[in-house]
């Protein structure tokens, strides 16, 4: 079943076809709903479709590009993972941390990772912390930080730390 979600996105995503290329046909209803429901299949976000679009038609330069929805939904994806892969590498550190902390607060790990990869994209995420959750995310990074400054606190202590004097 199409939600109402992937309806409103397919006509946002056929409009920025519109823009992108002057001859493109007006959608109907029908072909509204065919490519609502191929996107609804891939489960992207409205903002990774339309990334999606402008990647389809950059690549395709001056020879033209007829889009339809399959093709829309690849793109999208080669456009997330070159996103990315350029992320800088503190970056991508923080969002790795990000996706453990997630994870060790109950997180399911396929939930964490998307929801730390969007976060480090600057995107949506697919669900909200709730204030309780976002608390003790923030008091773990900051205490993870701390950690990381003086990795000589993660170990201090430990009992087999003791046989080492």
């Amino acid at each position: 079943m199409t939600t109402d979600y992937y309806i409103d996105t397919a006509g946002k995503v056929l409009a920025k076809c519109a823009g992108n290329d002057p001859w493109f046909p007006q959608g109907g209803e029908a072909i509204i709903h065919a490519w609502a429901e191929v996107f609804a299949e891939s489960g992207l976000a409205c903002e990774d479709l339309e990334a999606g679009v402008a990647r389809a038609y950059l690549k395709a330069g001056d020879d033209g590009y007829k889009p339809l929805p399959g093709s829309i939904v690849r793109h999208a994806k080669e456009a997330y993972f070159e996103q990315l892969h350029s992320l800088p590498e503190d970056r991508r550190a923080l969002m790795e941390e990000a996706n453990h902390i997630l994870q060790e607060m109950g997180i399911a790990p396929p939930d964490a990772h998307r929801f730390a990869r969007r976060v480090a994209l600057g995107r949506s995420t697919p669900f909200r912390l709730t204030d309780e959750q976002d608390t003790e995310f923030r008091r773990r990074m900051i205490e993870r930080r701390h950690l990381t400054a003086d990795p000589r606190k993660a170990i201090v202590g430990g009992y087999w730390f003791k046989g080492l004097k």
